[in-house]
């Protein structure tokens, strides 16, 4: 096929826009002369897919094999309600014929294109047969299948809060109870009544079913008691999951259960509880940034109601009673009586939306639409809105916006919503004037049938590629992209093969169940799902359990209760939702981005989302349930990462092939190979704090004397990296990771003690201070940030002899600017200062040192603050603190390899939501502070970027959870700020794939410790491409230990030598860079171990020998020269 450039065209044609009748069978000639056009190709039609109003729209056909001077190529084009016109196209030039059309408003346009040449018969070219766009067909008749063009209005007022989100749906009665359920259920449901009859089912678990009368009708209706209460009390876990919105089935007053028969619109159905309860849920929820989707059922209400009334339940004159009822009108009646109702269905008489009465009660100031959403409501999702006009969906739609300008729209429709037609009418939904978009079962029967081998991976990218140029962009940014609701089966049970629900009986359904073999084939289908649910455009749904794998066929069995927390007992497909949700959360163009499907075998689908700014990520499914799959697919980038694998790529001839297991999935990110990150020299380096340095007096190791001599040793060796531990003040226990401060210097690092440079301030205040001392004045400056906020600190709890600030008085519970005016502070804060800049003056000299021996200086900083800080004490809206100052939850980790039982912390944690509102500022004053100490810098818990383990204060381990942190979006706004980034990704512990879709986009070097290493190290070292190589850490035992405890059943010396062999094989290992501590380096043993996590004593007292370095000095040289990692001569 040939190729063109877009050219310029000469006629433009003004339309105004809608679709016309299908055809008859299409016949695809055989001839020699061949038409060509592609509706998704840029050669053939630009701009892509559906275009705003206004926009000019290029068209081209490419005549090949026939002579174009002879021929006559004509555009025709189909306008609902408008009809057929023809447009000449004009010849370019080597067979390429063009013509432009100017959309004015929003319609459909449907268009073909007709060839004459003379002396031949007349040829049609149109869309494939069953499509709207694509590789164009040839036909030999008039009424051809044609291409869609959807042209639409823009909505400058974005439901952002809803298109960058996710959203739980909750069948309200079946959710949760709240402690007055028993009470309001019973008073609600013992009321005498006439028409169907109600029952409280005291059982929780209990499988709902229907009781039905001899003709089939539903004789009770089952209430479980489920409250707006009880979901306000589950709120905190559906935002711990990372949903924005939720999405509540009807809530209104209603005879039935599923409340789809809305008997007062103005009304909370009792049984779920108040106007009040509604307010302080929204209110509840929006304080955790998650807003409320009401549902509304505007084509009918329910006979039972205060409208129809048919069974005089309620007071006043309903329509059913009476000709001379108000509401009357609100119906369709006809003259024998009957009426109108939703498919036939009598207990849900359908309303006139004509009637004055209804569209004041509905769409007025003060009517039922906005009058919810003032009540704490965001949006609205329309039931069955193919059985709303398109005038009356406008008329919402300006309700809605007259509201609240950024509330959503969304609708019932269960097809195409660009193209639908209902009654005969082909409908507007997604013109501008309507609907933001409709709950999106097409994305859902793509991926079942998909999964299911309904269709293969090419039927499914069409299904795709359809939605993408049939839907506006903003609407498939807003579609609700579903897998289970209360309409369809849970798809748990779909996956897992469901069984045929007519050969069961319907007492049975709602109890059948998955058995072992085959919930395991639907879990991992169910990764699958999920995975394309959260990197497909649109805003993902999950339906209410099945976050923990609740199963359930056709209604009533997919509205069963979700388990209480002491009923969950497997929690995989929990694990499901927070991983493929998490990538979502890490590659941010998996929301906005464009996208672009293919196959690559029948079971082998794929779709690359590529962002804004060039981002790409490939999202590859194998469906097959027995075969694995070798394919390849373009590189779109210097490298590529599989984010769920951790593995990374290597592209040749500019492609990546990868090999999928059955039920297989990757990810793959293409990227540059730097992104945010500067890159690190090759060679080596040795991690050692400063007080673990020699010394001649044997006491810790200071900056000066001592750290210069030992970089002396380390530049003998030709190391170019010395790792230190944090310098920032440690705590009690000598921990370099708490401490009174993220900021400040440790001044016990100094050579000089405390009472020395007291007696230096006082020298040096009588020289003049700060006006004879300029570098003062600017070392001030330069730290204005932290500074002063730190020596108030400190002056302050010396003041009240060490006392935690939360014992401190009411006048000094909090920082304020006054307080270096203070006289008790003052002098101390100005000590303070002055051993701040005698700190700073030390470490320039240590760096320039370093520097000028070829060795740059790796620091740290540790993710969070202690409690008891200066942070926490002068900016406590950073972290999770009450009005008093105590911490609200508090970090730790779960249990692991380190520590069996977890770990409880007891830093605060951050206020993430608070922080990204200032642009992280207090980070950005951290960082800009860490690299000016450090020439690079180690990340500690990196993984806690992503996601942060948080336990509530005063709580058990146990009770902890994963919460999601800032991401990439705290990086990407250092390195706007701060320029590329040299940091060191402290990224140890169970990667999951969001974790890792963070590090790709991030680019850090990730760390690679022997220990942790998933294969048999002595048969070989295999470096883990883009990390940094430690042979230990200051947290693991030394290598020498590892290797006595693991490979040398106890025998030190055994172990010793086998830690010598592994360190020569790591320097001589492909990885980039080697990192050993110091231990390592001298062959010590676990007695040299610098820190046992979770253990609060002996730990960060280690000291090195100064004749132990200078003896492996000469044999470190060796071994690096032999290896080419000796800094300058490699």
């Amino acid at each position: 096929m040939l190729f063109i450039q877009p050219v310029y065209k000469r006629y433009t044609y003004n339309l105004c826009v809608k679709p016309w009748p299908a055809g008859r069978d299409s016949i695809e000639l055989d001839r020699i002369m061949r038409l060509i056009h592609n509706s998704r190709l840029p050669q053939f039609r630009t701009p892509f897919g559906a275009v705003t109003t206004g926009t000019t729209l290029s068209l081209s056909v490419i005549l090949e094999d026939a002579d174009p001077n002879q021929a006559t190529l004509t555009l025709r084009t189909w306008v609902d309600e408008i009809g057929e016109s023809q447009y000449p196209m004009t010849h370019e030039g080597d067979g390429i014929f063009t013509v432009e059309l100017e959309c004015t408003e929003p319609c459909l346009i449907w268009y073909s294109f007709i060839c004459n040449i003379e002396g031949q018969p007349e040829v049609r070219l149109g869309a494939p047969q069953g499509r709207t766009g694509g590789e164009g067909v040839t036909y030999d008749y008039a009424e051809v299948p044609s291409f869609q063009i959807t042209v639409y209005k823009h909505r400058e007022v974005r439901p952002e809060w809803y298109e960058r989100g996710m959203v739980y749906q909750i069948f309200p009665d079946r959710y949760a109870r709240d402690e007055n359920w028993r009470e309001r259920t019973l008073a609600e449901v013992e009321k005498p009544r006439n028409g169907i009859q109600r029952r409280m089912v005291e059982e929780w678990n209990e499988p709902p079913v229907y009781e039905r009368a001899e003709d089939g009708s539903i004789k009770t209706w089952d209430f479980y008691g489920g409250s707006l209460k009880g979901i306000q009390e589950d709120l905190p876990r559906i935002a711990e999951l990372g949903f924005t919105a939720i999405y509540l089935n009807p809530i209104f007053e209603a005879a039935s259960n599923h409340r789809y028969d809305t008997a007062d619109y103005t009304k909370i159905d009792p049984i779920l509880g108040t106007e009040q309860d509604f307010t302080e849920l929204s209110q509840a929820a929006e304080k955790l940034g998650i807003s409320i989707i009401l549902d509304g059922v505007f084509n009918h209400t329910g006979d039972d109601s205060i409208y129809f009334n048919r069974y005089g339940n309620y007071p006043g004159v309903g329509a059913w009673q009476s000709e001379d009822s108000p509401w009357r009108d609100a119906f369709y009646f006809h003259e024998d009586g009957s009426y109108d109702c939703w498919w036939g269905v009598g207990n849900m008489p359908a309303i006139n939306e004509s009637s004055e009465l209804v569209r004041e009660r509905l769409l007025g100031k003060d009517g039922v639409i906005r009058k919810w959403l003032r009540a704490g409501a965001h949006g609205w999702r329309l039931d069955v809105a193919d059985e709303l006009s398109d005038d009356f969906l406008a008329e919402i739609k300006k309700a809605v916006l007259a509201e609240k300008p950024d509330a959503l729209l969304l609708g019932e429709v269960w097809e195409d919503a660009s193209n639908k037609i209902s009654y005969g009418h082909l409908r507007r939904y997604l013109q501008g004037s309507e609907l933001d978009s409709a709950m999106d079962y097409p994305f859902r029967d793509m991926v079942i049938g998909f999964l299911m081998g309904y269709k293969n991976a090419y039927e499914a990218a069409e299904d795709i590629e359809t939605l993408r140029e049939n839907y506006p962009s903003e609407a498939l940014s807003c579609a609700l992209n579903l897998l289970s609701s209360h309409d369809r089966p849970r798809i748990i049970s779909v996956l897992g093969g469901g069984p045929d629900e007519s050969q069961l009986p319907e007492c049975e359904r709602s109890k059948w169940r998955l058995d072992e073999n085959s919930m395991g084939l639907a879990k991992s289908r169910f990764w699958l799902a999920t995975l394309m649910q959260m990197t497909f455009p649109g805003v993902p749904s999950i339906y209410y359990g099945d976050e923990y794998g609740l199963e359930g066929l056709t209604d009533p069995g997919n509205r069963r209760t979700l388990p209480t927390k002491d009923q969950l007992h497997d929690f995989d497909t929990l694990a499901i939702v927070k991983n493929a949700s998490a990538i979502r959360r890490a590659l941010p163009f998996m929301v906005d981005g464009e996208i672009k499907a293919f196959a690559l075998n029948d079971d082998v689908l794929a779709y690359t989302r590529t962002g804004k700014d060039g981002e790409a990520a490939t999202v590859i499914i194998n469906r097959s349930l027995r075969n694995s799959h070798c394919v390849t697919i373009p590189a779109l980038g210097e490298c590529a990462s599989d984010v769920i694998s951790g593995h990374e790529c290597e592209i040749h001839n500019g492609t990546v092939t990868l090999d999928l297991y059955p039920l297989g999935s990757s990810i793959i990110y293409h990227h540059a190979e730097k992104r945010l990150q500067e890159p690190l020299d090759h060679g080596a380096g040795v991690v050692c704090h400063i007080t673990s340095v020699p010394t001649d007096d044997g006491k810790p190791g200071t900056i000066g004397a001592p750290t210069r001599r030992f970089i002396d040793h380390l530049a003998a060796m030709g190391m170019r990296y010395w790792q230190v531990l944090p310098v920032n003040p440690t705590d009690f226990f000598r921990s370099p990771y708490a401490g009174p401060s993220a900021f400040a210097g440790n001044i016990d690092l100094l050579p000089e003690s405390h009472e020395e440079l007291a007696a230096d301030f006082v020298t040096w205040k009588a020289r003049g201070g700060e006006d004879a001392d300029p570098l003062y004045t600017a070392f001030k400056h330069r730290n204005a940030d932290w500074l002063e906020k730190y020596c108030v600190y400190m002056a302050v709890k010396k003041h009240f002899e060490g006392l935690s600030r939360h014992d401190w008085p009411a006048d000094v519970a909090r920082y304020n600017e006054h307080l270096i005016d203070d006289e008790r502070f003052h002098d101390e804060a100005e000590l303070q200062a002055y051993m701040q800049y005698r700190f700073d003056l030390a470490w320039c000299e240590l760096m320039n040192y370093a520097h000028k021996k070829g060795i740059e200086v790796i620091g740290d900083i540790p993710m969070y603050v202690s409690d008891d800080s200066a942070d926490a004490w002068s900016e406590p809206e950073n972290f999770w603190l009450s009005d008093t100052g105590k911490a609200i939850e508090i970090s730790g980790a779960p249990p692991d390899n380190f520590a069996p039982e977890g770990q409880v912390w007891g830093n605060p944690t951050f206020r993430w939501d608070h922080m990204k509102g200032n642009g992280y500022s207090w980070w950005m004053d951290r960082l800009r502070r860490a690299f000016s100490l450090y020439d690079r810098v180690r990340l500690d818990h990196f993984l806690g970027f992503h996601s942060y383990f948080s336990i509530p204060a005063g709580k058990a381990c146990a009770d902890g959870r994963w919460l999601a942190g800032p991401g990439k979006d705290l990086f990407q706004t250092a390195y706007d700020e701060l320029g590329p980034l040299n940091f060191i990704a402290e990224d140890l512990g169970y990667l999951t794939p969001g974790v890792r879709a963070m590090a790709s986009t991030c680019g850090f070097p990730g760390m690679d410790v022997l220990e942790f290493s998933d294969y048999d190290v002595r048969c070989g070292i295999h470096p883990t491409p883009g990390k940094i190589l430690y042979t230990s850490t200051h947290d693991t035992s030394t290598l020498a230990g590892w290797c006595t405890r693991s490979f040398a059943g106890g025998d030190e010396p055994s172990g010793i030598a086998l830690a010598s062999e592994l360190m020569g094989d790591a320097l001589a290992s492909d990885a980039p860079l080697v990192m050993m501590p110091l231990q390592d380096v001298l062959g010590l043993g676990d007695d040299a171990r610098m820190n046992v996590p979770g253990v609060a004593t002996g730990n960060w007292t280690w000291q090195a020998d100064e004749a132990d370095v200078a003896a492996a000095e000469e044999k470190t040289a060796k071994l690096l020269r032999s290896t080419h990692r000796f800094w300058g001569e490699a």
